[in-house]
């Protein structure tokens, strides 16, 4: 390993630094999307439609209290506003919505920079390298000094497509859960607001 590093010049370091940040984002938020279900089962919900029908606001919150899931924050937050009618309901999941979103986003667009940036770090170790190569060249120097150029190009090279390759498949896999996660949210939104306009306009049927 030593050797390779020696071997990859000046542009390896950046290159290292970039491959620890990746793997660094790559776990941690591997972990993070691992502790999120992609969907709200339907029995959760018909059990949320339940309780709310019938005025146990709590028990519909208990259902989500206990939850790391973003989706669970949201409509949490929308069962917190029942008694205020459904527009203050979509208020209110739209401000928790505009937390919880970003924060799944985190790191993500570093990921994508480091993926699109490695390339373009390797191609520059291979043009330093090249260029060593012609000037030892010019000097009609060694073998193992015109090696040593061309082994830089190739490392450099080989070491960039290695970091990108990863960091953008992770960073498409990741962003693929985060649009179906949000997705799904939004569909569980607007069954909870619908059912409270509707239970809204038969109270107010009833009261007419």
């Amino acid at each position: 390993m030593s050797e390779l590093i020696e071997q990859g010049g000046v542009i390896i370091y950046p290159l290292l630094a970039a491959s620890v940040i990746a793997l660094a984002i790559i776990m941690e938020r591997f972990f993070y999307f691992g502790r999120i279900r992609r969907e709200i089962p339907d029995k959760i919900m018909q059990q949320v439609k339940n309780y709310l029908k019938n005025g146990e606001i709590a028990e519909a919150m208990r259902l989500f209290n206990h939850s790391k899931n973003p989706m669970h924050h949201i409509l949490s937050s929308g069962i917190l506003a029942w008694e205020k009618g459904y527009q203050e309901m979509e208020r209110e999941m739209e401000e928790v919505k505009m937390i919880v979103f970003p924060r799944m986003e985190r790191h993500l667009l570093m990921l994508h920079f480091i993926g699109k940036m490695s390339p373009s770090l390797g191609l520059l170790g291979t043009v330093t390298g090249m260029i060593k190569t012609f000037h030892f060249l010019s000097l009609n120097v060694e073998s193992q000094l015109l090696a040593q150029g061309i082994s830089e190009a190739l490392i450099t090279t080989a070491l960039g497509l290695s970091i990108s390759i990863p960091a953008l498949a992770a960073y498409y896999f990741f962003m693929n859960k985060l649009e179906h996660v949000v997705t799904h949210s939004e569909k569980r939104e607007l069954e909870l607001i619908h059912y409270a306009q509707k239970l809204g306009d038969v109270h107010a049927q009833v009261q007419d």
